[in-house]
């Protein structure tokens, strides 16, 4: 049985906490209550004249009165901390593929050679991409000289959160290293690789392919791929030729061009590179323009690649138990309320010797005067 709630017996800012202590207080008054009944009855009669007097009346039934109300607040007190069972479990099982998408977030992807800059439409189409995958587990690099990397899930929206306000100033470091990327893609999809896998598992690579770090070496890690059964599908951004880099500054403002001992820095795209890594994986080289950024030539491509049905959520349920604490603790103020009775023939009792010490005290008095008068 799961307990729920139940830290808030020791958390004073917990309402929990508060109805412990006043079940705590309720079970100290009826204790002194007790106590203090039997004193003041002590002090007003003889224990032998009381014994006579409340002749058929069990000393039992206040206390069992007692055990009852604490009883009852403590099942009312556990129903509210809402005990649980486990319950029922649903897996979710839908066909798709793995993907991991690389974004290059170098500098160079500011050069505004597309529809905008390389890297606002990348994102553009990217987010188009992502719509259209339906049970697909995807995963993100994002990389320049270094990688941040968001692991595979089917919650695609999370995925896009991640990368949609991403810049490259954002970057912890320069350059482009696209063999980092896809050493980091690898792992990402052989994290969720089971030991008997058979779905397809890809890496879409987008960059203007300029690597410019070298390790570690592009083409050794696409081998490594190709041995894992991983195919790679590149998308080259950006103009064949050398376009300056715009410089922005803190607020996002264009200030002039990237320079590189003391000359203007020129990216421009690199397909051979990117060629060469799609041709050793078994993949596609794809390239993009203003008009057409190549995502539904994508598309068509993994439409071709085996897709199977995995789980790809799993959805644990709880019952709740809390009616059987609550049902008992009913039925216990039910019966102490059927005992009230016990209540009132006590009270009669003690008017009963009330009457019977008033008419005493009369007695005394005349006997006193009868005395007197002899």
């Amino acid at each position: 049985m799961n307990w729920v709630n139940l830290h808030g017996m020791y958390d004073p800012t917990s309402p929990g906490f508060w109805i412990l202590v006043g079940i705590i207080g309720a079970i100290f008054l009826l204790v002194v209550g007790s106590v203090h009944a039997r004193r003041r009855l002590s002090r007003h009669m003889d224990s032998r004249l009381l014994k006579h007097l409340v002749v058929g009346r069990s000393s039992v039934i206040p206390v069992i009165r007692g055990v009852f109300i604490i009883s009852a607040l403590i099942l009312m007190y556990v129903a509210w901390l809402r005990p649980q069972t486990d319950g029922p479990v649903y897996k979710f099982k839908a066909k798709g593929l793995d993907i991991v998408v690389c974004l290059d977030f170098s500098k160079s992807m500011h050069v505004r050679d597309m529809a905008g800059s390389r890297l606002d439409q990348a994102k553009r189409e990217l987010a188009r991409l992502i719509s259209k995958l339906a049970g697909d587990r995807l995963g993100f690099v994002a990389f320049s000289g270094t990688v941040m990397t968001y692991p595979l899930t089917t919650d695609h929206e999370s995925t896009r959160l991640f990368w949609e306000d991403l810049q490259p100033e954002d970057m912890p470091v320069g350059g482009t290293a696209i063999g980092k990327a896809l050493q980091a893609a690898e792992k990402l999809l052989l994290d969720v690789r089971g030991k008997v896998h058979s779905r397809a598992q890809v890496v879409v690579l987008l960059t203007d392919g300029e690597d410019n770090t070298g390790d570690p070496d592009p083409m050794e890690v696409a081998k490594d791929l190709r041995e894992k059964g991983i195919r790679v599908y590149t998308i080259g951004i950006g103009s064949t030729k050398p376009e300056l880099i715009p410089k922005y500054d803190e607020k996002g403002q264009q200030v002039g061009y990237q320079k590189e001992g003391g000359k203007y820095a020129t990216s421009r795209l690199d397909e051979n590179l990117l060629m060469k890594i799609a041709d050793m994986t078994g993949g596609a080289y794809i390239r993009s323009s203003k008009s057409d950024f190549g995502t539904d030539r994508l598309l068509a491509h993994l439409s071709h690649l085996k897709r199977t049905a995995e789980v790809i959520k799993t959805i644990k349920l709880k019952n709740e138990e809390y009616y059987w604490f609550l049902y008992p603790a009913a039925i216990l103020l039910i019966l102490e309320l059927l005992l009230l009775g016990d209540r009132r023939i006590f009270g009669e009792t003690r008017r009963s010797f009330g009457d019977a010490g008033v008419s005493g005290e009369r007695s005394d008095g005349r006997g006193k005067k009868e005395g007197g008068g002899s």
